[in-house]
């Protein structure tokens, strides 16, 4: 199956159930071109010896490019991206030529190879010379806007491409008093760093959609920091401004914010808040440590797996001290590193490293990491609040589902006015805050705990992916026939007793049931930017055996969020909390604290194993 624009929603999601029951669509047709004349195109891409143009990176979906002109760097962030069309709308046999799809799980350090690059900077290249005053239209445009290359030829003259000012994101800014008044209860006054206004920072490098490298000359001369913000969903942005200002600090938990970023807009006279900035760590994220060490056959030793492992499990502990604290979206992309303090070692001298737990916004994480009782009611969200009317007997049987077994359901506010909310704006992690504030409940942090289980399970086993079920992960690489999936253990990477530990934060796994059973959940795989049935190549496959694999599995995946209702409405009428032994609430409720596993660790690293 090819990878369209469609893919995230009809593929990735629990509208595949529903959404993969019509036919496909067939991208736009031109006359082929003979291969002589597609290698000569490809050729032509050749990046100019004297550019104009710099691409930084690439977002998730493959479309939205960090490029900017080379006069933009070192001034002010300006935050313009460029976006190409949807893959579906390419011409048939430019795609064959360009593979756009490639930007989604080429590696980034290799993204200026990509054919697509070549092409979108030399469009670039061809375009901005025929803006009348483009370096002065360019650094004056409202913050968050964007170049958009509408539709895609092999000349720039047959091509539309336009810039496109856009006023949205900066109107819906709130100002730092406006923050102080919504958070008066939950940050101190004094706890509010230190404003700067945008213009004095110095664009270096965009490396991600919400994260800037810049410097601050003023302040601290060309040290190189990160300015976080956010263009879409700022919600997310001010919730993790609140999260961070709120928390006590600890070794081991993203400082907090060296300055809060404002700008005055370009209606109105606000001044809005941009976003923060906060240290940049050089070293990288965990999961770029472990796909550098599998890339060259390294390994961490066990004593650095551990002081990870328990360094994690006390970041997360401390969080969860905090009233309104809770940490959704562990994965390896979410913790970065940190050079650590020289440990000595039978004499001889040894640089440890440290982990940072990053990322506050509160939003969820992925299904392939969620535990099943969040992803469950993820699912059924989903379901009610983006089914189409033509499926409306299954929206509202979703909504009735959600409003009966936990209450208090409402659909997403389709706003972009920030409303502060307690506890972010994942219903489902929502729920399950609201269950810790009213009851004492440890579900809370029962789920947490799951997430802890597959993030040991990736340390442990030297694996940046868990590699189960089907969600935007497997979007992240071509799948290969060496590569293994959560619960898997190679050769005695995992001792013993990790291994058990493992097992007991990740009850309620399905992917257990199924590895019992001595069979491989059937799932998708990326191959030669298609997705394809696990255990079969693209020519092996056709679109329709694609689209099947997936429509059934999350049909099943819906049909254990039903039964997973069940369990809710049971234990709200018998108001107790012990289930028969094969129900997800009765697995979740025996899996261990966060103040147990660190027991464990303690005792693992004291004895070096």
């Amino acid at each position: 199956m090819e990878l369209s624009s469609r893919t995230f929603n009809d593929v990735l999601s629990p509208l595949a159930a529903y959404r993969l029951q019509k036919p496909g669509e067939n991208p736009s047709e031109i006359d082929a071109e003979d291969s002589k004349w597609g290698d000569e195109f490809i050729r032509s891409l050749t990046l100019s010896a004297t550019p104009k143009w710099r691409l930084d990176g690439v977002d998730t979906d493959g479309r939205r490019f960090f490029a900017a002109p080379l006069f933009a760097f070192d001034k002010q962030p300006v935050r313009i991206d460029v976006w190409l069309p949807p893959f579906q709308d390419y011409p048939r046999e430019l795609r064959k030529m360009l593979k756009p799809e490639e930007a989604i799980y080429t590696p980034k350090d290799q993204l200026l190879s990509l054919p697509i690059s070549k092409f979108l900077l030399k469009t670039l290249e061809e375009w901005s010379p025929t803006v009348p005053d483009f370096e002065r239209t360019y650094l004056s445009a409202p913050f968050g806007s964007r170049i958009v290359i509408e539709d895609v030829a092999t000349s720039f003259q047959d091509m539309t491409v336009y810039f496109w000012p856009d006023y949205n994101v900066e109107n819906n800014m709130c100002s730092v008093d406006h923050l102080k008044k919504a958070w008066h209860d939950s940050v101190k006054e004094e706890e509010w760093p230190p404003t700067v206004d945008l213009s004095e920072l110095k664009l270096k490098k965009q490396i991600h959609e919400a994260i800037s490298l810049v410097t601050l000359p003023r302040h601290s001369g060309e040290r190189v920091v990160v300015l976080k913000s956010l263009l879409r969903d700022q919600r997310y942005l001010y919730n993790e401004i609140k999260n961070l200002l709120s928390l006590t600090p600890h070794e081991n938990l993203v400082p907090k914010p060296l300055f809060i970023v404002t700008k005055k807009v370009k209606f109105g006279g606000k001044r809005g808040v941009v976003g923060f900035l906060m240290e940049y760590f050089e070293g990288g994220s965990l999961r770029d440590l472990l796909l550098r060490n599998k890339a060259i056959g390294a390994e961490l030793d066990m004593r650095q797996k551990l002081r990870f492992a328990r360094q994690l499990t006390e970041v997360l502990m401390h969080v969860n001290q905090h009233r309104l604290g809770f940490y959704p979206d562990l994965k390896p992309d979410n913790l970065v590193i940190r050079s650590g303090a020289t440990q000595t070692d039978n004499g001889e001298e040894q640089q440890v490293m440290d982990l940072v737990l990053l990322d506050l916004e509160q939003r969820g994480g992925w299904f392939s990491w969620s535990p099943p009782e969040v992803a469950y009611v993820e699912y059924l969200d989903i379901l009610a609040t983006e089914l189409e009317d033509k499926h409306d007997q299954e929206k509202q049987r979703a909504i009735s589902q959600l409003q009966e077994c936990i209450g208090g359901w409402e659909a997403t506010s389709q706003s972009t006015t920030y409303k502060d909310q307690d506890g972010g704006f994942s219903f489902a992690w929502k729920a399950l805050l609201k269950e810790r504030l009213e009851t004492g409940s440890k579900r809370l942090e029962r789920a947490q705990v799951f997430m802890l289980g597959k993030l040991l399970w990736c340390l442990f086993e030297g694996e940046a992916r868990v590699r189960c079920g089907i969600d935007h992960a497997i979007l992240q690489e071509n799948d290969r026939e060496d590569s293994i999936g959560f619960p898997h253990f190679g050769d005695e990477k995992t001792t013993t007793q990790m291994r058990d530990l493992i097992r007991e934060c990740t009850r309620g796994a399905p992917e257990w049931e199924t590895d019992e059973k001595k069979r491989q959940k059937t799932v998708l795989v990326l191959q030669g930017g298609k997705l394809v049935p696990k255990g079969t190549s693209v020519d092996e496959t056709t679109d329709t055996a694609a689209k099947n694999v997936a429509r059934a599995f999350w049909t099943r995946e819906l049909e254990q969020a039903d039964y997973f209702m069940d369990e809710l409405r049971l234990s709200k009428r018998t108001e107790i909390d012990v289930f028969p032994p094969g129900c997800i609430l009765s697995k979740a409720n025996r899996r261990p604290l966060l103040k147990d596993i660190l027991s464990v660790l303690f005792k693992l690293e004291e004895a070096g194993l």
